[in-house]
């Protein structure tokens, strides 16, 4: 009899110690709930502790998860429809927030993709199918990555990157979508050549100033030096005709020459006699 007891009771022990313990590896997250109230949050990898049959562990993976979205169709601030298919990749950062908020991966999923969603939505209706391909492809992922991540930190999500995977245009829109983009590159190449028509007048307006500046200081230092030249000059004149009386008599027939006699005068002199002696060299 006693031993048929002792078999009930040891395997009622070994239940009790066996339910009281569990394992945590070192890519997992653990909550311990008691009567759903989150009780702990354990990181650490190994055996640990809990109440048998009172608590109840969750466990979460703390890798890398990746997201696919749903192809979503949205409209374009230039009346376009697209269709958009978004990548993310997201961790658990606050498992106790996401417990309460999510519960599982599959939940807080399709919350995730509800706030991309409406993040494409907001994003698509203030940018043209161009920016969004190719234009401003970097800031328009940027701003769906930012406010991707902080609408989703209250589910205790901590979202790492957010790409497109996909931006199709659907065929009805094609057409008028590559005229629109020819039209546009054709108004920004009439721009740039007239931007650059502009630049180079205004090159050419500031070398001919500056060529007109030189040249007038030129004159004006040739004018310079052509009066201090004169001055000189007469300087050396005065000086050498002041104790030379002939010399002066001479310098001032030459200059009665020049002022009295134009270009085509006929002139008839006695080479001998008069002002005109001097002309001839002995």
């Amino acid at each position: 009899m006693k031993k048929t007891l002792i078999i009930p009771i040891a395997a009622f022990l070994i239940a009790l110690a066996l339910s009281s313990l569990y394992m945590l590896y070192p890519y997992e997250i653990a909550l311990v709930t008691r009567f759903g109230e989150v009780q702990n949050v354990e990181r650490s990898a190994g055996v640990h502790f809990r109440l048998p049959w009172i608590d109840d562990v969750t466990k979460y993976s703390s890798r890398l998860y990746e997201y696919y979205s749903d192809t979503a169709s949205v409209i374009t601030s230039n009346k376009q429809t697209i269709e958009v298919d978004i990548l993310a990749t997201f961790i658990i950062k606050d498992p106790e927030k996401f417990y309460k908020t999510s519960r599982t991966i599959d939940r807080a999923i399709k919350r995730l993709d509800d706030v991309t969603y409406s993040v494409m939505l907001q994003v698509a209706g203030k940018n043209t199918f161009e920016d969004i391909i190719s234009i401003n492809r970097e800031p328009i992922l940027l701003d769906i990555f930012t406010s991707t991540r902080d609408q989703t930190a209250d589910y205790g999500l901590d979202v790492k990157t957010v790409q497109f995977k996909k931006v199709l245009l659907l065929a009805a829109n094609e057409e008028q979508v590559y005229k629109s983009m020819i039209t546009e590159r054709e108004r920004i190449s009439i721009q740039t050549r007239a931007e650059g028509e502009a630049e180079s007048n205004q090159i050419r307006s500031r070398a001919n100033w500056e060529a007109s500046v030189i040249v007038a200081e030129a004159n004006v230092r040739a004018a310079k030096i052509k009066a201090e030249g004169d001055k000189e000059g007469q300087r050396i004149i005065n000086n050498a005709t002041q104790n030379n009386a002939e010399l002066y008599s001479y310098l001032k027939r030459l200059e009665m020459y020049k002022t009295s006699i134009k270009p085509g005068t006929s002139v008839i002199v006695n080479p001998n006699d008069g002002v005109f002696k001097n002309l001839l060299v002995p």
